[in-house]
C-alpha cells in the first residue's frame, strides 16, 4: 500500500514540475517581444546621434539615444530626474560634489556589465554642446568603486541635473568602455551598442532607422520586437501610408491634412505637447533709436496677436501662454503668467502715446520653415494696429547660423530655446554669445542668481527674473506647442507617455501593439 501511494506522490511531483515547466514557457512566451511598429516621422536623423560623445542635446538627438542607450538620470513619467542606470544619486551641501550609485547587473547589447568605469569614459569623451564648458567645471570624475561614481567639481553647481535633461546636454548617456576601445570611435558609429531598450540593425541616411528589442533590457522586457522609422518629409505622404496600413503612426499631420484624418474612422489622432515654446524676440529693443526700445511698443505689437486664433490653426488644442517656461507643475520655477489678451484697440492707443499713431516700420521678420505661415498671419496682425514688417523666410539651417552669428540684431525672430527647465532657458538668451543686449537689473538678479546654491534662494531669483521679462515685455510670448500625431489600429493606448518633456513616443519599452 505504502508503495503505492509512493508511486502516486512521485506522479503527482511530476506532473506538478511538468506543469510549472509549462507555465513558465508561457509566461515566457507571453512575455516575449512581438510584432512590428512602423512609423513615418517627419524628422531627419543623424549618425552622430547615434552616439552620446556626439549627441543632439534637443529632442530629434534624444529620439536617438532613447532607443539605443541609456542615461544616469533622464526624464520618464514618474518624473524629470528620474533615476535610471544610477539607482540613486545625492548632492553635497555646497553642490561641489554629486554621488551616482548604479544599479548593479545592467547589461550592454554586447553582454557587457555596466560598471563606475563605464561611466568616467563616457564622461571623458564627450565633445559635443557645453562640453569645454562641463570640462572647465570638473575638478575630478572617480569611480570609487564598481557602482559609485563621484562628481567633483571646482565650484558650486547646483544646475548639474539639468545638463542631464533634453535640451541640456547629452553626457549622462552611458556607452561601454571595452567595446568602444575595441571597435574605435568609427567603428562605434557604424555598430552603436549602448544599453537602452532596442539594438541596432540598420540605418539608411534619409530612409530608415531599423532597431530590434533587446530582451536584458534592465526596466523590462519591450513589448515590440521590432521598430522602424521611417523618414518621409512630406505630410501628405505620411498620411497616405497610415491611412493605408504601412506604418501604424504618422507625425506632425497639421491643418487639412488632420481634418482629412478626422474623416477616417480607423484612425485616432492624439496631440502630445512640446516641452518648445516660440515666443517673439525684439532684437532691437537694445538699440535706443529704434521704436522697439519703448516698453508701450513692445507690449503693443504682442496686444496685436490673437493667441487663440494662432493655437487653433497650428497647434489645435493648445492655449496661449505668457510663460518661457513649462508650466503646470512641471517645471516647478516656472511663474504661471497669463498671456496677454487679443486687445489691437489698445495696441493703437499705445502706439501713439509712444509716437507712432501712425505706426512705424518694424523692420526685418525672420522666421524659419517651420513657422513662414503663423510668421505671416502675426504680420497681418501687426499691420492691422499700424506695425509693418518685412518678413524673410530662412530655412532652417540658414536661420540657425544666422541666430548663432548675430546676424539678426535689429531684426525679430520666433526664439528656439533649448533646454526643457526654465534655468536652461534663461542661460541660453543670458549668455554672451547668444544676448542681443541685456537690462541690468535683470542680468544683475542672473548673476545672483549664478553665485547661489541655497534651492529656495534661486527660487525667488529665477521667479523675480521672469516677472521682471515680463513687465519690460523682453519677449512676446504665444501659445503651447503640440505635434499631432495620427495613429492606426494596431497601437494600443497613447504611446506618448513622458509628457510635455518628450513629444516623440516613449518610452519605447512601454509601447504596445493590440492582441
Amino acid at each position: 500500500m505504502s508503495t503505492r501511494k509512493n508511486k502516486w506522490l512521485l506522479m503527482v511531483i511530476i506532473l506538478a514540475i511538468g506543469g510549472m515547466i509549462h507555465l513558465g514557457a508561457l509566461r515566457a512566451s507571453a512575455a516575449a517581444p512581438q510584432g512590428v511598429l512602423k512609423e513615418a516621422i517627419h524628422w531627419s536623423v543623424s549618425a552622430d546621434w547615434f552616439d552620446p560623445a556626439t549627441g543632439n542635446a534637443g529632442a530629434l538627438g534624444w529620439f536617438c539615444l532613447s532607443i539605443l542607450h541609456d542615461a544616469l538620470v533622464k526624464p520618464m513619467p514618474e518624473g524629470t530626474y528620474t533615476p535610471c542606470l544610477a539607482e540613486s544619486y545625492t548632492m553635497s551641501p555646497d553642490a561641489k560634489v554629486f554621488e551616482f550609485r548604479l544599479r548593479k547587473g545592467v547589461k550592454f547589447h554586447n553582454g557587457d556589465t555596466m560598471t563606475a568605469e563605464d561611466v568616467v569614459f563616457s564622461w571623458s569623451r564627450y565633445k559635443s554642446m557645453q562640453a569645454k564648458f562641463l570640462s572647465e567645471m570638473t575638478e575630478k570624475v572617480e569611480a570609487v568603486d564598481p557602482t559609485l561614481v563621484r562628481f567633483r567639481f571646482k565650484k558650486p553647481f547646483p544646475d548639474f541635473l539639468e545638463y542631464f535633461v533634453i535640451g541640456g546636454t547629452t553626457v549622462g548617456w552611458i556607452v561601454p568602455k571595452k567595446y568602444v576601445e575595441k571597435v574605435g570611435e568609427a567603428g562605434f558609429k557604424q555598430n552603436p551598442v549602448g544599453a537602452g531598450p532596442y539594438k541596432y540593425v540598420e540605418f539608411v541616411p534619409g530612409v530608415k532607422l531599423v532597431v530590434e528589442a533587446f530582451e536584458g533590457y534592465w526596466r523590462k522586457v519591450p513589448n515590440i520586437k521590432r521598430m522602424e522609422f521611417h523618414l518621409i518629409p512630406d505630410g501628405t505622404t505620411r498620411l497616405a501610408m497610415v491611412k493605408r496600413g504601412e506604418v501604424d503612426i504618422a507625425t506632425l499631420i497639421t491643418d487639412i491634412l488632420m481634418d482629412e484624418a478626422k474623416k477616417d474612422p480607423k484612425l485616432r489622432i492624439l496631440t502630445p505637447l512640446s516641452p518648445s515654446k516660440f515666443p517673439i524676440t525684439l532684437a532691437a529693443q537694445w538699440d535706443p533709436k529704434s521704436p522697439w526700445s519703448d516698453v508701450r511698443v513692445r507690449k503693443a505689437a504682442s496686444l496685436a496677436i490673437d493667441r487663440q486664433a494662432l493655437a487653433d490653426t497650428y497647434s489645435p488644442g493648445c492655449k496661449p501662454t505668457g510663460s518661457l517656461g513649462m508650466e503646470g507643475g512641471v517645471d516647478p520655477w516656472v511663474v504661471s503668467i497669463p498671456a496677454d489678451p487679443y486687445d489691437p484697440e489698445r495696441a493703437k492707443k499705445l502706439l501713439a502715446e509712444a509716437g507712432y499713431p501712425k505706426g512705424f516700420d518694424g523692420g526685418k521678420f525672420y522666421p524659419d520653415t517651420n513657422y513662414w505661415a503663423s510668421a505671416e498671419q502675426m504680420a497681418t496682425y501687426w499691420k492691422a494696429v499700424g506695425i509693418t514688417v518685412e518678413i524673410v523666410k530662412l530655412d532652417r539651417a540658414a536661420w540657425f547660423a544666422m541666430r548663432q552669428s548675430g546676424k539678426l540684431k535689429g531684426g525679430l525672430f520666433p526664439e528656439a530655446l533649448p533646454g526643457a527647465t526654465i534655468s536652461a532657458r534663461l542661460a541660453y538668451l543670458f549668455s554672451p554669445q547668444n544676448s542681443y543686449g541685456q537690462y541690468p537689473d535683470i542680468r544683475a538678479l542672473w548673476d545672483q542668481f549664478l553665485n547661489e546654491y541655497r534651492p529656495e534662494a534661486r527660487k525667488s531669483l529665477i521667479e523675480r527674473i521672469q516677472r521682471l521679462m515680463y513687465e519690460k515685455t523682453m519677449m512676446i510670448h504665444l501659445t503651447e506647442i503640440n505635434s499631432p500625431a495620427v495613429v492606426g489600429p494596431k497601437v494600443k493606448g497613447n504611446p506618448y507617455k513622458i509628457q510635455p518633456l518628450i513629444w516623440f513616443t516613449a518610452p519605447l519599452e512601454d509601447i504596445e501593439l493590440q492582441n
